[in-house]
């Protein structure tokens, strides 16, 4: 975010820079043509400020008959303007400028013909300075002429005047065409509008009151409660010089072109700002994240997975540890995770060096990678469904435009993050596929228990032959027992005694494993969530946050 000023003023730059870094962030979720309309006004700006900011373009603005050109030629001091119904000059305005140095491309931005520009020093030839020195005086077209030029130098002008003076008569004053086009949109130009009611030589001292009191109505109606209303006489010069002072405190202070440019600044963020709507993000905090995570993934049976992992396990040590001569017939099981489709891909990387290898005493002895069950449709739809509702909770109540950009960012994030998951959970090693030192440890046990039964067996039989060629062989005895049946029967009841311990060490090793695949499938899950659907949600919400902060920072 930009560090605006600390000043309790934001100043014309940063306001300029604000309404350009709110459209920026709302990027397609405006309108297209307002964006637009955004770059002429920050354009228009930019071009008057660079013009001349010692010049204050004041124009006069009426009807046909309202008095504006005897009022034009009473402030310029000379007969400028031709006063009559019907004007003799183009669709131009007229200009008296006060102090010419710098004011020519001024005039031509303006589009004022050097035919109609007249320098009053130079009519004058005083020499002498005026505190109007910078004022640029226009006499505009007729805002209701019959000719539609005339009409268009109006509109184009009253977007590029500094101090709008606005001629009312007291016939026209409460005309709708009048206060819908052109003086209810200057309500957030109050600073730099100013209404004349104009030919009160025409009225009694009581009409006067009443016709301003009702225009003032009409004005505060309008929005422009704090627009000053200046009566005066064109004809007779009575109250002109309220206007001039107005006029020339505007001038001397040189705040006028600012304050017309800030007030356009507000009026396009206020416009942007409708155009959005009001509303904000929802409170799509932890819980929702772990409501997410928990929903994607029982929908990717991350669960059946580290359930069938377990299993796996199990039967992979009874194999690894039963009695030997039994332990083959466990082969012929299929693997529990065969039977989901889960394929178990053997790792590039060495079993001793895998940093997923077993806990807990457990090792790996090689390494192993597993993708997820291809999602069921039911699975794949509880997917979906749980991130749209983690997308609308973050929503919220966000203006239309953003919510469906969540929304969205959602949908889009729903459709990538099955094959994502697959795609982490592939290339992680779970450690399913390692081999614990203890059932090495235990199998060679096992195996030394059946070669001690095989050798009590096979001395049985060598004495059973013995006797039956009656050679006289001596049978060594412990406790009165032949040898041989004591290695025979001690080998067989090791044997089970080992079945029996390996089985229980087993279902151990099977709880533990199926409890951290669970617990790291999860936490991928988790991981793959953040990254897939609740990174990008953010950042959507954090692009409204800035989008707030820069218009309501361009509005204030």
């Amino acid at each position: 975010m930009r560090k605006w000023s600390r000043r309790g003023r934001i100043t014309l730059p940063e306001r300029v820079t604000a309404l350009q870094e709110a459209v920026a962030a709302g990027g397609k979720r405006l309108p297209p043509d307002l964006a637009e309309t955004v770059q002429v006004v920050v354009d228009r700006a930019g071009e008057r400020r660079q013009l001349s900011v010692e010049h204050t373009v004041v124009a006069l603005a009426g009807a046909t008959g309202s008095g504006k050109s005897t009022l034009f030629n009473r402030i310029a001091g000379m007969e400028v303007s031709v006063v009559g119904v019907r004007r003799p000059t183009t669709s131009g305005p007229l200009a008296v400028v006060w102090g010419t140095q710098g004011v020519i491309p001024l005039l031509d931005w303006l589009g004022v013909p050097p035919r109609h520009r007249v320098a009053r020093e130079s009519v004058l030839d005083s020499g002498e300075s005026d505190d109007l020195d910078g004022l640029v005086l226009l006499d505009l077209p007729d805002h209701d002429s019959t000719q539609k030029a005339h009409r268009d130098t109006v509109d184009r002008l009253v977007e590029m005047i500094d101090l709008f003076v606005w001629i009312l008569d007291p016939q026209k004053y409460a005309d709708a065409a009048l206060h819908e086009r052109y003086l209810r949109p200057l309500a957030s130009h109050q600073g730099v509008t100013v209404i004349v009611l104009n030919q009160i030589d025409r009225l009694s001292r009581a009409d006067v009151v009443e016709c301003v009191t009702d225009l003032r109505g009409l004005l505060d109606a309008d929005g422009l409660d704090e627009v000053p209303v200046v009566a005066l006489s064109a004809a007779t010069g009575d109250g002109v010089d309220v206007l001039v002072d107005l006029i020339r405190t505007a001038v001397t202070k040189r705040r006028a072109v600012d304050e017309r440019i800030e007030a356009d600044i507000r009026m396009t963020a206020e416009l942007v700002a409708s155009a959005v709507g009001a509303g904000s993000p929802g409170s799509a905090g932890d819980a929702e994240r772990r409501r997410l995570a928990s929903a994607v993934a029982e929908a990717s049976g991350a669960d059946v997975v580290a359930a069938a992992a377990g299993r796996s396990y199990l039967q992979r040590a009874r194999v690894a540890t039963g009695w030997p001569i039994t332990r083959w017939l466990g082969r012929f099981r299929r693997d529990p995770l065969a039977r989901l489709g889960v394929r178990i891909r053997p790792s590039v990387l060495s079993g001793a060096g895998s940093a997923s290898g077993g806990s807990g005493g457990e090792s790996s002895g090689s390494g192993a990678r597993i993708s997820l069950p291809a999602p069921t449709p039911v699975q794949r739809s509880r997917s979906d469904a749980a991130v749209r509702e983690y997308g609308d909770a973050a929503a919220g109540t966000l203006p239309p435009a953003w919510r469906d950009a969540v929304r969205s960012v959602a949908a889009s994030a729903g459709k990538r993050l099955p094959d994502e998951l697959d795609r982490r959970v592939a290339a992680t090693d779970f450690g399913i596929a390692s081999r614990p030192r203890w059932w090495r440890l235990l199998n060679a046990l096992q195996w030394l228990s059946l070669l001690t039964a095989a050798a009590g067996v096979l001395w049985l039989l060598a004495l059973a032959g013995t006797s039956f060629l009656r050679f006289d062989v001596a049978e060594p005895s412990v406790g009165g027992i032949p040898v041989p049946t004591v290695l025979l029967a001690g080998g067989l009841v090791l044997g089970a005694v080992l079945g029996l311990l390996g089985l229980v060490a087993a279902r151990r090793g099977s709880r533990r494993q199926e409890a951290r695949v669970r617990r790291r499938l999860r936490d991928l899950v988790d991981a793959v969530a953040g990254e897939v659907v609740v990174r990008p949600i953010d950042a959507e919400l954090t692009k409204y946050g800035d989008f707030k902060a820069a218009l309501d920072r361009a509005r204030s």
